[in-house]
């Protein structure tokens, strides 16, 4: 096994010890997880991917997306903690890559494993992958765009010790509409996750820099 996929290998089995550990082992908690899974669980039972429903009654505090993951996760394994959990666990242990791709464009392979192992055992990132909540899918789609928009607008670095270069000179923003059509497709998720959050977060990152 080469160098970089050691390292991906290592960060996710790091990943997925601490956010997958007792995952299902406490109840729902706060008011948001119960009223979430309660949904997708609703939603389930009636068979309707479309109308997120509480307590038969219209829910319209979140968007969709979060049940949607929620119902596929009841699907395949049942009601409970843990499948309810589960879609902002697995999307976190997605999350904790992103920055050692970024950071491996832009420095050296130990930077971008301290910072993915940073990440991992942040404690509002832990709470926020081990909850049912919008937020780690929020996360996951967020940060998707600002890799897309890394990978798309810079180049490798040539050398050990050089920077990474723009992919074209004077260009801060790529000019292949697929890579386009991948940051703006990543944005759409992430603001079907949370609402305009999703939106303004990565484009006022990338509109700043």
């Amino acid at each position: 096994m080469n160098k970089p996929a050691l390292h991906f290998a290592l960060l996710l089995l790091l990943a997925v010890v601490v956010l997958f550990t007792n995952l299902g082992g406490p109840r729902l908690w706060d008011r948001d997880e119960p009223r979430n899974a309660g949904c997708a669980a609703e939603m389930l039972a009636r068979g309707d991917w479309v109308v997120p429903v509480f307590n038969a009654e219209i829910r319209t505090h979140k968007p969709v997306l979060l049940y949607w993951v929620m119902v596929a996760s009841y699907a395949l394994l049942g009601v409970g903690e843990f499948s309810a959990r589960l879609p902002s666990a697995a999307l976190a242990v997605g999350t904790v890559l992103y920055p050692s791709l970024v950071a491996r464009r832009h420095f050296s392979p130990p930077p971008a494993l301290w910072a993915a192992a940073i990440l991992t055992t942040a404690l509002m990132f832990n709470i926020a992958a081990r909850a049912a909540t919008p937020d780690s899918t929020l996360i996951f789609f967020a940060t998707a765009a600002l890799t897309a928009y890394v990978l798309t607008t810079f180049r490798e670095p040539r050398g050990e010790g050089q920077n990474a270069t723009l992919r074209a000179p004077g260009r801060w923003f790529p000019e292949n509409r697929l890579s386009i059509l991948a940051i703006y497709a990543c944005t759409a998720l992430a603001m079907l996750a949370k609402g305009p959050v999703g939106v303004v977060l990565p484009c006022a990152v990338i509109g700043m820099f």
